[in-house]
């Protein structure tokens, strides 16, 4: 009996091991994926600033820039109350989804050089989205984030340095004239790169665009870091056309969730009255002529026929009855922003005009830390802003030429700049919002039933950021900056790093502190 045992126990010994060795192999079905395609999980990455657009965007940013003007009531983010459901689906997308999964192509892809291309532009995105979040709130776990262990806070300075290392490795790291790499667009037509279409060249000076989109944003705050970003990111090669704009194409089976959405189907936004006062105000030509473009009155608004654009004043806590009635987005109007129907990519959100970079270039100009005429090419930002919109070229060049040059104090030429930026910039609030933020220009009006009493900014003061979701207070109290841990603490009226001066400073509608 011992001894059909000792046999029996080698002979199961002897499958084990033989099992254990094939294991892999045996478990591993003959039809699965191992891996899935850089570019199938490239492309949705591209699209991640359209998710929850209406939430995360429209009811934020869009609003605190005033581009636009809330028309629901009982919506209280114009007047500055957060609510997790909306902007807090912002975090917890990029924590769970964006991050984790720009991260594992890194960890399949990373090492093999046949995807250097291809993982150097995944770099060059997920670096702008993380200067995304930033201009949203602040510090942020970043080193070692989105691995799937709880992470410190880091300082905005510190990501800031790293960004700006990682965009320049990347931005040099993309070989253009590799034809043996993986493309994100096939030869067969096939196009994941639903960006710049697999244009290497344009992914590079989008990155060295973003670098000087960051320079200029710490201008105030860290100048020589500042001047030495701007300085070599304009000397490796940013946009030079209109043929470079990073905006992302919205289709029916895309995140087709965007501008129609809130002004047409569900008549949630009109134009801001701060927008369309700044169309009728800057050139002795009276209205820009992409104001008509751009905007319209819907077919039933009482105002149809009016020789100005009217725009609605942001926030009311009790809507007046003809807030629908003012202007809103033009379907109509050819720009390639707005038209479409839904079931082609027709319609696009816009990341990065080459106009806002010639307006990047004319500050850093201004400021002397790159070679060019300041005046010159923020006139260029105007020309290309009205190229791009479809102004034809006589009224484009007279409402230039109507325009004052920029004059006067450093200060008041970059009012002047800023103004133009901001007009040239819609519908971008992300940026404008920023822009806001740090140099406090435009004049953006405070809430006009004034801030609301459950917000977590001070009466008779701006929004400067977001605080974080319910989420981060509930698992990263430990890891947060301290005097932001609790959700008592965790104000939106705190300053961002490069956000220097208080917005009430102003004197005479200029600041003290942008020079």
């Amino acid at each position: 009996m011992k001894k059909g045992i000792i046999c029996l126990g080698i002979v199961l010994l002897a499958f084990m091991v033989g099992c254990t060795d094939d294991f892999e192999e045996i478990n591993t079905p003959k039809d699965g994926a191992l891996l899935v395609e850089p570019g199938i999980m490239f492309n949705p990455l591209l699209q991640n600033p359209l998710r929850n657009y209406q939430r995360n965007t429209n009811l934020y940013p869009d609003l605190f820039s005033q581009y636009w003007a809330n028309t629901v009531s009982g919506f209280e983010s114009p007047r500055y109350e957060y609510v997790d459901g909306w902007i807090g689906n912002q975090w917890n997308e990029f924590y769970t989804q964006t991050l984790p999964e720009a991260n594992q192509l890194m960890t399949w892809y990373g090492e093999d050089p046949i995807y250097a291309n291809a993982m150097a532009q995944l770099e060059v995105w997920i670096c702008s989205e993380w200067s995304r979040m930033l201009q949203t709130y602040g510090d942020m776990p970043y080193f070692g984030a989105g691995l799937g262990e709880n992470v410190s806070y880091n300082s905005q300075q510190e990501i800031y340095y790293d960004l700006f290392e990682r965009l320049t490795t990347a931005v040099n790291t993309i070989d253009t004239g590799a034809s043996d790499q993986y493309k994100y667009k096939k030869d067969d037509g096939t196009n994941y790169d639903i960006l710049f279409e697999g244009d290497l060249d344009k992914w590079k000076r989008f990155g060295n665009s973003m670098r000087l989109r960051l320079a200029m944003r710490l201008a105030n705050v860290d100048p020589t870091k500042a001047q030495a970003e701007a300085a070599a990111a304009v000397a490796d090669g940013v946009m030079t056309s209109n043929d470079d704009v990073a905006h992302i194409p919205l289709w029916s089976s895309g995140w087709y969730d965007y501008l129609h959405q809130m002004a047409f189907n569900w008549n949630n936004i009109r134009a801001s009255k701060t927008f369309t006062d700044l169309l009728y105000n800057q050139s002795t030509l009276g209205e820009d002529p992409r104001a008509r473009i751009w905007l319209a009155y819907k077919s039933d608004s009482p105002l149809v026929g009016n020789a100005e654009l009217e725009g609605l004043v942001n926030g009311y806590d009790v809507l007046p009855a003809d807030s629908r009635d003012f202007a809103t987005m033009n379907l109509e109007g050819g720009y390639v922003g707005f038209t479409g129907n839904g079931t082609t990519a027709s319609q696009y959100l816009p990341y990065m005009f080459y106009s806002e970079v010639l307006f990047l270039r004319a500050e850093a100009a201004l400021r002397g830390w790159v070679a060019g005429d300041a005046n010159a090419l923020y006139l260029e930002g105007v020309q290309a802003s009205m190229d791009f919109v479809g102004v034809e070229a006589t009224p484009a060049t007279d409402y230039i030429n109507g325009l004052s040059p920029l004059s006067g104090s450093n200060e008041a030429q970059l009012k002047q700049l800023i103004s133009q930026k901001y007009i040239a910039n819609f519908p971008n609030g992300v940026e404008a919002w920023a822009d806001f933020r740090r140099t406090d220009y435009p004049d953006i009006t405070l809430p006009v039933d004034g801030v609301s009493s459950n917000s977590s900014v001070a009466s008779g003061t701006w929004v400067k950021r977001i605080r974080y979701p319910d989420n981060a207070h509930l698992f990263d109290t430990p890891f947060m900056p301290a005097a932001q841990n609790t959700v008592e603490t965790d104000r939106m009226d705190i300053r961002l790093w490069w956000d220097t001066a208080d917005t009430k400073a102003k004197s005479g509608g200029l600041m003290s502190s942008n020079f």
